[in-house]
């Protein structure tokens, strides 16, 4: 397996290279996985070859079956960027050349190829040297795949955002504004594929409240704290409810430190539900020679299924 030391991200002017590309792309990739264009049998293709992953990293020896060149790496104002390339390349092929028998160095690019379209799509990762014997010959070899499904994302320990609803004392009056925020931040795992470093960011990109009467919201503002009202909801009655936030994270990876790939799909994941009471505050005569004990009233009862609050008969959903 070849393994890539100076990833970088280079776009390709898929108008300059597709017919030059495209047809030498598709052709490799047969050759990778020559079981490609079989059809699988059996109830579920169990019977038959496994199809081909749609994207993949690969690695090719320069000079005998690549296809990219130093400026595809770098930007035209990036002019030291491509001398230094080119001459990091060279001195790896005269190391190579002057090397014995069985020994040497094996200069190579390292090609991220997607076949999801009819054009196939190669972006160049970066270039390597490596001594020859602790990896397999470029030419003919498997490519290496190293991609992240939505299955391995599904797996992932992504963590539950941090949700608050209303006051910090748990309780609001009836018809106030209940404030709805959450923490947007972008969590980051790393982990070891191949042998190789990857690490996979989950991006929160929406924001499900269920409000616990019947009302909830979708949005893809995380909100704010109070005195903000981009995210929030009132309660119609009195009683105990659960406010519960479900964030919806897309993913990306990245593998060796190279550019961030998405990963197909997107995981959900609950937050822990809170607690929050809505009072019916009215208004009543007092004894005014009797002090008012402001820590109990209005007091916050315990919760049992008659304190439980009522569902919402005109509850909707809102997209903001």
């Amino acid at each position: 397996m070849l393994l890539f030391m100076l990833p970088a991200s280079a776009d390709i002017d898929a108008d300059a290279k597709e017919n030059s590309l495209d047809a030498a792309a598709r052709a490799a990739h047969q050759e990778a996985f020559p079981d490609s264009g079989k059809t699988q049998s059996g109830p579920e293709g169990g019977g038959g070859a496994k199809p081909p992953p749609p994207v993949y990293v690969t690695s090719r020896e320069l000079g005998v079956d690549s296809r990219f060149e130093c400026s595809d790496l770098h930007a035209e104002s990036e002019l030291w960027e491509t001398m230094a390339c080119g001459v990091s390349n060279q001195i790896c092929q005269l190391a190579d050349r002057a090397s014995g028998d069985g020994e040497g160095y094996l200069a190579s690019e390292s090609v991220r190829i997607d076949t999801r379209s009819p054009q196939v799509q190669e972006e160049l990762l970066g270039f390597d040297c490596q001594q020859r014997g602790g990896v397999p010959a470029a030419e003919g070899a498997e490519p290496v795949v190293i991609t992240v499904t939505r299955e391995d994302f599904e797996s992932m320990p992504v963590e539950p955002l941090t949700a608050s609803a209303g006051p910090e004392q748990g309780w609001l009056p009836v018809n106030m504004v209940n404030v709805l925020h959450a923490d947007d931040q972008t969590q980051t795992m790393a982990m070891e594929l191949l042998g190789t470093p990857v690490e996979v960011r989950a991006i929160p990109v929406q924001y499900d409240w269920d409000l616990g009467d019947g009302n909830s919201i979708s949005t893809t503002d995380p909100g704010k704290p109070y005195p903000s009202e981009a995210v929030s909801a009132t309660y119609r009655y009195e009683g105990w409810y659960d406010v519960t936030l479900t964030t919806t994270f897309s993913g990306q990876f990245s593998v060796g430190g190279g550019p961030w790939q998405d990963i197909d799909g997107t995981v959900q994941v609950a937050s822990e539900p809170i607690p929050i009471f809505s009072k019916s505050l009215e208004s009543r005569l007092v004894n005014g020679d009797v002090p008012v004990d402001e820590e109990e009233d209005p007091w916050i009862p315990e919760r049992t299924e008659e304190t439980e609050g009522k569902t919402d008969p005109d509850a909707t959903h809102r997209e903001i």
